[in-house]
């Protein structure tokens, strides 16, 4: 038997790539194993969105380049030249190729350097899989996006929007429910993007989801807010069905209009505030954002705007990120602030965001409801379950919860998660 060792990095999507690439192994008869050391060839799922996201695998690549090395993922389309010159012998495998694994892996077993590149129109739908959790089904809706923002890498790796078909999606999902999954997360390089090429719309695939019989519930993925606010109203209808948790992840990454302008994303801060009202307005929820600290036209005026709308907004979440040059990106013909400025900027922000989302968990002491449970914590006897809004909530029992429907009281909260007792 000849065995398979694959290591993930980046989002949802990244995981549900290396999921299929090993159920197409294990289809073909291969072991996956968990252990690089008893592994005939390794597979690497590559992230490259940030520069310490890059520079960490890139260490890690070195370091197994002198294995059987397949580098899959965003990398290869990304920074081919920067993957040929750390690991030449390594064979490349891109994210709109993740159907041909199995050819890779043979040949490269055999000592062929292969690549499979370019942008295809790959559906990565129905296809099978190992999922690193048995209950969550990670599902892509889409490949690409709709934008030209001017920081962004991904895009070029990903290529342009590229929506799948929604019978072929439906389909995934049934057939996930029947394997035993609790939880879909609906994922893409920018959900709320779905079916803008062709076809229905995100409202509609929810609404169709949501008629699916069964128990279960629905992560939907970032969404950029242009493509939102065409369709707002119709995606916080979709929204209310019980089957869709009640989380919304719309990043702003400033909160200067100017700066957004000069980003080249298409939107203004009161359409912002007006979205996450119109969520507010219709059921508890929990919002997150994204924003970017010291983007190069970034003034000290304009970071004070981005620390005015997390305080006006109070998001239960915001990821801050400090700027940094992306190859291939319209932002590397920007000058960049200096690094004790950004680093000042982004702890301000961090202390913020910190200090809200603790405010906001405390409005949860008190609550009582369901909790699906979808992981251990970390240590023993702890579990770790989400509500209807996708909070963590952190309980303790000798009991295997896993899997399980649990209706909890919160009791305490602190910044990242809620911890409850069962009320069973």
């Amino acid at each position: 038997m000849t065995n398979i060792y694959i290591e993930t990095y980046g989002c949802s999507n990244s995981q549900a790539e290396a999921e299929m690439m090993a159920g197409l192994l294990k289809q073909a008869g291969f072991e996956i194993v968990d252990d690089e050391k008893k592994a005939d060839l390794i597979i690497i799922v590559t992230c490259y969105v940030k520069t310490p996201t890059e520079q960490k695998i890139l260490f890690r690549i070195r370091e197994l380049s002198k294995k059987k090395l397949i580098v899959a993922g965003c990398m290869p389309e990304g920074i081919y030249n920067k993957l040929i010159n750390i690991a030449p012998k390594a064979s490349l495998l891109s994210t709109h190729h993740v159907k041909e694994i199995v050819q890779a892996v043979e040949k490269t077993l055999k000592g062929k350097r292969v690549e499979y590149l370019g942008e295809s129109n790959e559906v990565k739908l129905c296809l099978p899989k190992i999922r690193k959790n048995p209950i969550i089904d990670i599902v892509p809706i889409s490949s690409g996006c709709n934008s030209k923002c001017y920081y962004c890498c991904v895009r070029l790796a990903k290529g342009k929007l590229f929506s799948y078909p929604k019978d072929m999606i439906l389909k995934e999902v049934e057939s996930s429910l029947k394997e035993g999954c609790k939880e879909i997360w609906l994922t893409a390089q920018d959900t709320a993007s779905y079916g803008l090429d062709k076809g229905a719309k995100l409202p509609e695939l929810l609404e169709d989801i949501s008629n699916i019989p069964g128990k279960f519930l629905v992560r939907v993925g970032m969404m950029n807010l242009k493509n939102v606010i065409p369709i707002a109203s119709d995606i916080v209808k979709a929204f209310k069905s019980e089957k869709v948790y009640k989380f919304i992840h719309l990043p702003i990454q400033s909160g200067s209009n100017d700066v957004i302008a000069s980003m080249n994303r298409v939107y203004k801060i009161s359409q912002f505030e007006e979205i996450v009202k119109m969520f507010r307005d219709s059921f508890k929820c929990q919002i997150w954002t994204d924003v970017i600290i010291g983007y190069p036209t970034e003034k000290e005026e304009d970071f004070l705007k981005t620390l005015d709308i997390i305080k006006k907004v109070r998001p239960d979440w915001a990821n801050v990120s400090k700027f940094g040059i992306r190859p291939g990106t319209e932002a590397t013909k920007l000058k960049p602030l200096p690094t004790k400025i950004v680093k000042e900027r982004s702890q301000a922000a961090s202390e913020l965001v910190r200090r809200i989302s603790l405010e906001k968990n405390n409005e949860w002491i008190g609550w009582e409801g369901e909790i699906l449970v979808s992981e251990k914590g970390i240590k023993p006897n702890q579990w770790i379950g989400r509500n209807f809004a996708y909070k963590p909530v952190l309980v303790e029992s000798r009991n295997d919860l896993f899997g399980k429907l649990l209706r909890v009281k919160i009791k305490e909260a602190s910044n990242s998660y809620l911890s409850g007792e069962s009320l069973i």
